[in-house]
């Protein structure tokens, strides 16, 4: 009686042991997953909305300087063709003879 008690007892903590390692092995392992699948998320989000920045920022100052720089150009023209006239009154071939020579 005494070895079948022992016997008992032994498949008792055996079983116990390894349901008790079953259950830390599962749950470490959908921790693990968890972890990995937020970190992969978080990293692929941060990708994405960087690209996204990155280039609305470009198309942004690119289209700033295109504003920028055809204004300056209309404004110089501008000034330019007006001091022309402004000097040679309304003759336009004075004023393109000047503006050539």
């Amino acid at each position: 009686m005494h070895k079948a008690l022992h016997e008992a007892l032994h498949k008792a903590l055996h079983e116990a042991l390894h349901k008790a390692l079953h259950e830390a092995l599962h749950e470490a392992l959908h921790e693990a997953l968890h972890e990995a699948l937020h970190e992969a998320l978080h990293e692929a989000l941060h990708e994405v909305l960087y690209e996204a920045l990155h280039e609305a920022l470009h198309e942004a100052l690119h289209e700033a300087l295109h504003k920028a720089l055809h204004k300056a150009l209309h404004e110089a023209l501008h000034e330019a063709l007006h001091e022309a006239l402004h000097c040679h009154g309304t003759d336009l071939t004075r004023c393109y003879d000047s503006a050539l020579l």
